[in-house]
């Protein structure tokens, strides 16, 4: 099986950029520790720092944004377990607002450790189980990760979001703008 990597371009001038306010979610996002999320709305102003196209996948930091028509692939193709936030970014000068989700995966403990290459933070002062590990080479122990379809790593600082061969082929043609994926090596 084929897994590769999502993500979004963030230098494109003429994209969106959620404001400061949207950093509330990050330490929700930072590991997928849904305990710090709700589900409620947040309505979130852009921020200078870019411009007024709204593409499909906006990625800020460690917070996945997904427009609604995104939003729809997922739930058709059957992505139940995604942590899903409604997000209106608002751009107020123009009265413009769009809809979007904050759409995180899961984090779930799938690395083929055999084949991945993890890199150990070395600190003689804590415990290992506090080390910060890294993965440089990412290898999926395919029968680790039951149904999902995406998800990111557990148990290490990585912020990817790894996704099946069979959902990149759904998500490519929708044609979504801005969402982009590199194959992982076997």
């Amino acid at each position: 099986m084929k897994f590769f990597v999502m993500y979004a371009e963030s230098c494109i001038e003429e994209y969106a950029v959620p404001g400061a306010d949207i950093f509330e979610l990050e330490r929700g996002c930072l590991n997928s520790e849904f305990q710090f999320l709700d589900h409620l709305p947040l309505s979130v102003e852009i921020s200078d720092e870019g411009g007024i196209y709204f593409p499909d996948f906006i990625l800020k930091g460690t917070i996945p944004l997904i427009s609604t028509a995104m939003k729809r692939t997922l739930d058709k193709f059957g992505v139940d377990y995604l942590f899903y936030k409604p997000i209106q970014l608002t751009y107020s000068a123009l009265g413009r607002a769009e809809n979007y989700f904050l759409a995180l995966p899961p984090r779930i403990n799938c690395i083929d450790t055999s084949k991945s290459i993890i890199e150990v933070e070395k600190n003689d002062f804590i415990l290992p189980t506090e080390l910060i590990r890294e993965v440089k080479k990412i290898c999926i122990a395919e029968n680790q990760i039951g149904r999902y379809d995406i998800f990111k790593l557990a148990g290490v600082v990585n912020q990817e979001i790894i996704i099946t061969e069979k959902l990149k082929t759904a998500l490519a043609e929708g044609n979504f703008e801005n969402v982009f994926f590199y194959e992982l090596e076997g």
